[in-house]
């Protein structure tokens, strides 16, 4: 084969790691949730060992924030020992106020999505910005292997207060908010 037509070797996909203790991430994740509705998250912990340990945990949510915006959070969590990863998660805002061309989704399928899409990656309205996926550095300036479900709704509420979308000025209004490190600025 020609060394010109071989495709690039790509990166290996890698889940999301979480660096503080794992019952302290998942507090801070439902409780970022409570903050903009009062209807509790679905948690799911999956026992698939003999000792009956707790190996992944699904965190999902959909419905209405209080500012009537439609939402989707989902995060599914592995476990090992002392430490975890985020292996997907999906987080959307499908606002009341021109939805269609206003909603923008997160997304994180490392094993889910083809090799030949990225991901990670934003999700938006082709029409209004050019583009249905927005990747991390090309397209944004958001680092999306840095969000997290507590990040995500701090851009909701982020949103609701500015109304000014995550694809704007590749998304430099959410940079702090994402980009951060796990130590986020808390808005809502």
């Amino acid at each position: 084969m020609n060394p010109k037509t071989q495709p690039k070797p790509r990166k290996k996909r890698k889940p999301i790691t979480i660096s503080v203790p794992i019952k302290d991430f998942l507090k801070e994740e439902v409780a970022s949730l409570l903050s903009i509705t009062d209807v509790q998250p679905v948690v799911n912990r999956v026992l698939t060992d003999k000792n009956n340990k707790i190996s992944e945990i699904d965190i999902r949510l959909q419905g209405q924030d209080y500012a009537l915006n439609n939402f989707l959070v989902f995060e599914k969590i592995l476990t090992k020992q002392d430490s975890a990863v985020i292996k997907e998660y999906r987080y959307s805002l499908f606002p009341k106020t021109n939805g269609e061309k206003q909603y923008f989704r997160f997304d994180f399928q490392p094993y889910k999505i083809p090799e030949h899409f990225p991901d990670c990656h934003i999700n938006v309205d082709k029409q209004t910005y050019g583009k249905h996926h927005l990747v991390y550095p090309k397209d944004t300036s958001l680092d999306l292997h840095k969000l997290t479900m507590s990040k995500a709704i701090n851009v909701f509420c982020q949103y609701e207060q500015t109304n000014i979308h995550p694809a704007v000025k590749l998304g430099e209004t959410y940079v702090p908010l994402i980009n951060g490190g796990m130590k986020n600025e808390t808005i809502y």
